[in-house]
């Protein structure tokens, strides 16, 4: 079976993604939480694994789209289509290396020091002791950081729901990374959560294994999320930017 194009190719997704979550629960059952955490935390150890992996794996959609364009049709859209994937690479390995961050902390380094949590959120912007300059930085990042993942979702929004009912590759490749997306949104702040909740405190000592689960589990489904994509992309090279490209030529 042809794990890219077949009519069963849309469980290549599914089925990457579970394993990848049930080796990281395996691992995470055999192995002592201080241990563990240092392979998923750069904050934990200088070199973690899980983490400087991904960031490759990020940065290989880069040539992949532009060796293999997703998207049939002339040059100029295949361009302008792989540009924009470019910078969805490009924002996904600033956010995975918390590059912007930096950047603030080091032209505003007071700010960063004095503001309570990070400065991208919302209620930075609306902080009235914030001068100016600071805040544009912070609404640029925002803008253009939805902006490249909201135009290719509006673009394909209803081709892929189609696609999805159908059992295209594509469409499940792609709803697969979103349910990852959705659950890295959600495992990164469970910590938080349940602190807030008055549940439980998983920094506090003796629940080292929550939080080297909670931090395994976000930092390998981020490594999962780039494998997806760079499946969902080669997929939609194979089936549809490569048979284009084939008719084309006929």
């Amino acid at each position: 079976m042809n794990l890219f194009t077949s009519k069963k190719s849309w469980l290549t997704a599914p089925v990457l993604a579970l394993l990848g979550l049930s080796l990281i629960l395996l691992l995470w059952s055999v192995t002592d939480p201080c241990v563990y955490v240092e392979w998923f935390d750069t904050e934990k150890a200088p070199f973690s694994p899980v983490e400087w992996m991904t960031l490759p794996l990020f940065g290989l959609i880069v040539p992949l789209v532009w060796l293999c364009p997703p998207q049939s049709g002339p040059t100029r859209r295949q361009c302008a289509w792989s540009l924009l994937w470019s910078l969805l690479s490009v924002v996904a390995i600033v956010r995975e290396t918390d590059l912007h961050k930096i950047a603030f902390a080091q032209i505003w380094p007071d700010i960063a020091s004095s503001f309570s949590g990070t400065v991208f959120k919302m209620r930075f912007l609306k902080a009235g002791d914030i001068p100016l300059m600071p805040k544009l930085f912070v609404l640029v990042f925002f803008i253009v950081f939805f902006a490249v993942a909201a135009i290719p979702l509006i673009r394909y929004f209803i081709p892929l729901v189609k696609g999805f009912f159908k059992f295209a590759p594509v469409a499940w490749s792609a709803a697969t990374f979103g349910v990852i997306s959705v659950f890295v949104l959600t495992i990164d702040r469970l910590p938080a959560n349940l602190r807030d909740w008055g549940i439980v405190n998983l920094k506090a000592p003796g629940h080292e294994a929550g939080l080297a689960l909670c931090k395994s589990l976000e930092e390998g489904s981020e490594m999962i999320m780039a494998l997806l994509a760079l499946l969902t992309l080669l997929q939609s090279y194979l089936i549809f930017g490569q048979n284009a490209d084939v008719k084309e030529s006929k």
